[in-house]
């Protein structure tokens, strides 16, 4: 570790380390307690709160303490960026809420909101999760290990709950920040049966992009102006009835928007002699451009205890996710006469999903827990294209579509054993099928965990687990842009499929101490590339034969080390790990993945000084990522070529950053609470190498130099309970 690393990690430790990442908490129970607010603690047992059992590998359940400390950008929490910390996990692009899990690919996360799967997760190209914290209760983070109810991704499994609104008294959060602001209210409609819970959020980055737009349009000098906004959205609404404790409907429903215009326009004119007279001819090159996205969800759940031992949980939901990205590119030349062209192009990409889900949880013995169930859904596929093309007097128009209906059902059953107080076993089984036109796929996944309790305080776990994935994100880029498109296997493209292998020790030792050590190895099979030229657009009408197919493979160990008081508590995380890929056409042997990171380092503290103060800190490090570069210039005669040898070939700069932040809080004297956030970004302004830019000498060498993005930055936000 270099001196100047070193000093970093002093300084960690100074500052009382970095950003808080709770222990892992067992919640069979199902009682939970907030520990977030300098008011009275509540603690209250939910009747119905998931069962997850403590004693699987790869399983870490986050709860709001866990949102609010460690995510100081903008100071909004946010779900997805506490996960990043986490080991095994790596985040991509910086500040993206990129989710690549034991050398997964990024899209092959079952991203779950109360039960429904819900496909874009972002907002701003990944600057800000879709799940607003205000309303989110605790979530489960599967790696490894997972159960057999879930299903339909590979890599890993978020499942988010939110709170139903309170049944007994009207509460409330409101927050305003730099760019954005956030307002939650709940409450009884008829006190102890029905209550609602409403969530806004919204950015205002229109509102400061609009005089930085203007002032530069006013000191533009060369007939160029400049024009754009951007904003996003997303509300969450719910209503919960109890008919009884053992009988509850719930309505939830949830929106979320992205608006992103920009246009350049550019005045030109030019002068010329034709013979007889001078003169002048004008035009105005355009470049306009419009995208929005965003999900769509709604579901009624049913919860209802058929009789002491046997639980049912019915989900009846529609999901849907959209795309549109247009844009208008104007274009003049001069030649004695004005040559104008233009392309005017639109993709949309839908997919809209209507299901159901039924378990049950049936305890026929005090040492058997069995899980079982079905789940239906049906999709439909439908991204398109426009495009109109002009030059001068010829006019080229074309119309892309695919259209797929698809039918995915599952059963499942598993049974969790416990076996002389000191062995529990989980055995489990999934059958998923497929079917679209002219194919059926059919799958049975295994799932088996065991745990061992060696002695107290110390456990032996290990699991081993099958996924499949019938959809595809077909994209020509590795960032999570609206360009992309979700499609399904088909006859020619089979579904992604994963086995992993995991297992570990688990210590809980004296004085508050813990040691988590795991290590896992994972194949994955059917992965897609793309194999056609720079296109912004995947290639609709032939997309089945533009993608590579080749397979993956990871394996790596992970530790967990951390220490916590009733004020302090300070967790390392360190993974190493290997990520690589194999595709025949591409290049015979293995090569790294390009998140192939070879070690992480994620230092994470919080201190609560006084009732009224906490700080926190974060100190991020791993191991730089991989791009694909030319080598050197071939040049047969005077045709000048770049030449590649493998992907992936050239190892980025090390990437490490500190953040830290502080809340203030107030009580008034009505109660309410006042919560000042103060947070900062990258403390020592490490410009971090996101991308490199390969250039050519004047002697045909090429040189490439290395493009930061994020600077330090500061932020604020204010925030009210009442």
């Amino acid at each position: 570790m270099t001196k100047k690393l070193i000093e970093c990690v002093f300084a960690i430790v100074v500052s009382c380390g970095a950003s808080y990442a709770a222990a892992q908490q067992p919640d069979s129970i199902g009682v939970k307690e907030r520990r977030d607010s300098i008011m009275e603690a509540r603690v209250t047992a939910e009747k119905y709160a998931e069962e997850v059992s403590p004693n699987r590998t790869g399983h870490k359940r986050l709860d709001e303490v866990d949102f609010i400390y460690g995510n100081v950008v903008f100071s909004s929490p946010d779900l997805v960026k506490a996960i990043q910390n986490l080991p095994g996990v790596n985040s991509g692009t910086e500040l993206m809420s990129g989710l690549y899990v034991h050398g997964g690919e990024g899209s092959d996360n079952l991203f779950l909101l109360d039960g429904v799967p819900m496909y874009q997760i972002s907002h701003l190209g990944g600057l800000f999760s879709s799940f607003n914290t205000d309303v989110v209760s605790h979530l489960d983070f599967y790696k490894s290990g997972f159960p057999a109810r879930y299903g339909g991704r590979m890599s890993s499994v978020v499942d988010v709950s939110t709170r139903d609104g309170d049944f007994d008294k009207y509460r409330g959060t409101f927050m305003i920040g730099l760019i954005d602001g956030r307002l939650q209210f709940e409450g009884p409609i008829v006190k102890g049966r029905t209550s609602f819970s409403l969530a806004f959020r919204r950015s205002w980055m229109d509102a400061v992009l609009a005089p930085v737009i203007k002032y530069v349009n006013k000191n533009n000098e060369d007939g160029e102006t400049i024009g754009g906004t951007y904003a996003f959205y997303d509300m969450n609404a719910s209503v919960t009835h109890k008919f009884s404790d053992d009988n509850i409907l719930s309505l939830k429903f949830y929106h979320g928007r992205d608006r992103l215009k920009l246009k350049m326009d550019k005045e030109k004119s030019e002068s010329y002699y034709d013979g007889n007279e001078h003169k002048t001819v004008s035009g105005t090159d355009n470049l306009h451009t419009d995208i929005a996205w965003g999900n769509t969800l709604a579901s009624l759940n049913w919860r209802y205890r058929i009789r002491e031992n046997l639980k049912m949980k019915a989900l009846l939901y529609y999901t849907g996710s959209n795309a549109d990205v247009w844009y208008y590119l104007h274009s003049w030349e001069f030649d004695k006469n004005v040559n104008e062209s233009s392309v005017d192009e639109t993709n949309f990409s839908r997919i809209n999903d209507i299901a159901f889900n039924a378990d049950f949880n049936w305890m026929p013995h005090r040492s058997h827990n069995v899980r079982f169930g079905t789940s239906y859904q049906f999709h439909i596929y439908s991204p398109s294209r426009r495009s109109l093309t002009t030059s001068g007097t010829i006019r080229d128009e074309k119309s892309l579509s695919q259209y797929y209906q698809g039918n995915e059902f599952s059963l499942y059953a598993e049974d969790e054993i416990t076996v002389l107080d000191r062995i529990s076993l989980n055995l489990g089984l999934r059958y998923a099928m497929s079917a679209v036109p002219g194919k059926t796929w059919n799958r049975l996944e295994p799932r088996v965990s065991i745990n061992v309790e060696c002695c107290d305080g110390v456990d032996f776990r290990a699991s081993y687990t099958e996924m499949n994935q019938f959809a595809h994100l077909v994209s020509t880029t590795y960032l999570d842009i609206p360009t992309n498109c979700w499609l399904p296997s088909t006859a020619g493209i089979a579904p992604m499929h994963s086995r992993q292998v995991a297992a570990g020790i688990y210590c809980r030792l004296p004085l508050n101490f813990r040691l988590n050590v795991e290590g896992w190895y994972k194949t994955m099979d059917n992965l897609l590339e793309y194999s056609g030229k720079n296109a912004l657009f995947p290639p609709l009408d032939a997309w089945e034969t533009s993608f590579n197919k080749g397979k993956g493979r990871s394996y790596g160990l992970e530790t967990e080390f951390g220490w916590r008081s009733k004020k302090l508590s300070l967790t390392a995380y360190y993974t190493l790990s290997w990520s690589q890929r194999k595709f025949e056409d591409i290049w015979t042997d293995w090569y790294s993945h390009r998140f192939d990171n070879r070690h992480k380092l994620t230092l994470m503290g919080s201190w609560k000084v006084s009732r009224t103060v906490d700080l926190y800190a974060g100190w991020n490090y791993n191991s730089g990522g991989w791009m694909t570069v030319p080598t050197h210039i071939y040049n047969p005669g005077e045709v000048f070529d770049r030449v590649y040898t493998k992907p992936n070939n050239v190892n980025l700069p090390d990437y490490h950053r500190l953040d830290i932040g502080a809340n203030f809080r107030l009580l008034s004297r009505r109660g309410n609470e006042h919560i000042w956030n103060i947070g900062v970004y990258n403390v020592y302004c490490r410009k971090n190498v996101v991308f490199v830019a390969v250039e050519e000498r004047e002697d045909k060498t090429l040189y490439g130099t290395g493009r930061a993005i994020f600077p330090i930055i500061p932020s604020f936000s204010y925030t009210i309970k009442f």
